[in-house]
């Protein structure tokens, strides 16, 4: 969030009153909602019996942020009615934007409320149970934690974003070893929703999640995770259409991500090289849902971006890799995870000298059809296997990440910029 954004942030003054007149508020669940009209009177019904099957002798109140609908999401919401000891708000959100401004809408009634513990959670979930709610607020409320982020059981072709960027780049720089960094719900405490409601990049849409998980991390609270379960949510449906929604995802994740990586250079620099075990554990849950994805026209629409975007790239990347890319397009050689990581240092060094939007837009397109190279040559190689053992290439592509991490503090004192 910048500062400009945060000048027009206010709550109308009954809603502050109400606000004051229910502090403190143990436990708040905010539900982030827009175009989920088939899906979010479920979720309110659920996580309404997780409050009072599992938290009885908690204050708690459940908080809607509206984001611009479409469809009769309101109206359906207006069908809500929790238990009479759990308060009940709902919202627009207080500011323009995406899920980000409805996550500081969340956290602006939490600050009024004096709430000790915040969870969030998406309006579209379809898997949501009440036990849920005990599962990811326990740590936050035993003070075992500031941040409890969800392990997910998820298909081998879900999770597109996190497991070939977000993941491997969040474990590489900060150290921290959650599976799933951008899972989309989360615990949080008093002292980290103070932190985040004040900073200064507080994003107003998709990059909030991975805004979160940073800043915990980076300034030093205690992250865990928790909530083991199968998640399916509504926004799977449409990995087939990655135009509509992956893409616009990937470019907002992953501009915050390399935002503040800029930001906490002085943390992430300075951070001791750790030892880790080459062990990797076996999952033995039940079979997550299997996500279809179009691996021949991701290929060729990988394939023709980067022919017509070669040039713009040669900004931001070596020739050598350049070159090697061009083997991978002409020759259909292997896109493997050295290179990957290698590109993805690069851009990371690249964004730091970036200046002009329009400049960070080339910069994250150009990333977006690398991006999907890169997932088109690891849904390949896993299509045969099990979840296990696609697990274990993503764990040893984190780990790549990991040994070059000197490679990416070298190029990120003079890295290859704009021309």
């Amino acid at each position: 969030m910048n500062q400009e954004w945060n000048k027009d942030i206010n709550l109308k003054l009954e809603l502050i009153e109400k606000c004051r007149e229910m502090k403190p508020v143990d436990i708040m669940v905010g539900v982030l909602c827009k175009d989920v009209e088939t899906t979010v009177l479920n979720v309110l019904n659920v996580i309404n019996e997780g409050l009072y099957r599992y938290f009885p002798d908690y204050k708690k109140a459940i908080v809607v942020s509206l984001g611009e609908s479409s469809d009769k999401t309101e109206e359906v919401i207006g069908l809500f009615q929790p238990y009479n000891s759990i308060e009940k708000i709902v919202i627009n959100d207080i500011t323009e934007g995406g899920k980000g401004a409805g996550v500081m809408t969340i956290f602006e009634i939490a600050h009024e409320s004096e709430a000790k513990s915040v969870i969030l959670m998406d309006g579209d979930l379809l898997s949501v149970k009440p036990v849920w709610i005990q599962t990811i607020a326990n740590p936050i409320i035993y003070g075992r934690a500031d941040l409890t982020v969800p392990y997910y059981i998820r298909d081998k072709n879900d999770g597109v974003i996190t497991n070939n960027l977000v993941y491997p780049f969040t474990r590489a720089l900060y150290g921290l070893d959650i599976r799933q960094p951008i899972a989309g719900e989360y615990a949080i405490s008093k002292n980290l929703y103070e932190l985040l409601r004040n900073h200064p990049l507080f994003p107003p849409d998709f990059g909030v999640d991975i805004f979160i998980l940073t800043v915990a991390a980076a300034e030093g609270l205690y992250v865990k995770e928790g909530l083991f379960s199968l998640k399916i949510h509504e926004s799977t449906t449409r990995y087939l259409e990655p135009e509509k929604f992956l893409i616009p995802m990937f470019r907002k994740v992953t501009g915050s991500m390399f935002e503040l990586a800029k930001y906490y250079e002085e943390y992430w620099r300075s951070k001791p090289k750790l030892w880790r075990s080459k062990y990797y554990r076996e999952c033995f849950s039940q079979k997550p849902i299997p996500v279809r994805i179009d691996i021949p026209e991701m290929k060729k629409s990988f394939e023709s971006e980067f022919k017509s975007l070669k040039y713009t790239m040669e900004r931001f990347l070596p020739k050598s890799i350049i070159a090697y890319l061009e083997r991978i397009v002409n020759n259909n050689e292997r896109f493997d995870s050295e290179l990957w990581t290698e590109i993805v240092y690069n851009y990371a060094a690249a964004w730091k000298n970036i200046k002009t939007e329009s400049d960070k837009c080339l910069l994250l397109d150009t990333l977006k059809t690398l991006w999907i190279g890169r997932y088109v040559s690891y849904a390949m190689e896993v299509k045969d296997m099990d979840i296990n053992e696609a697990e274990k290439i993503i764990q040893k592509q984190a780990e790549v990440f990991e040994g070059k991490f000197e490679y990416l503090r070298s190029i990120y004192e003079e890295p290859i910029t704009p021309t």
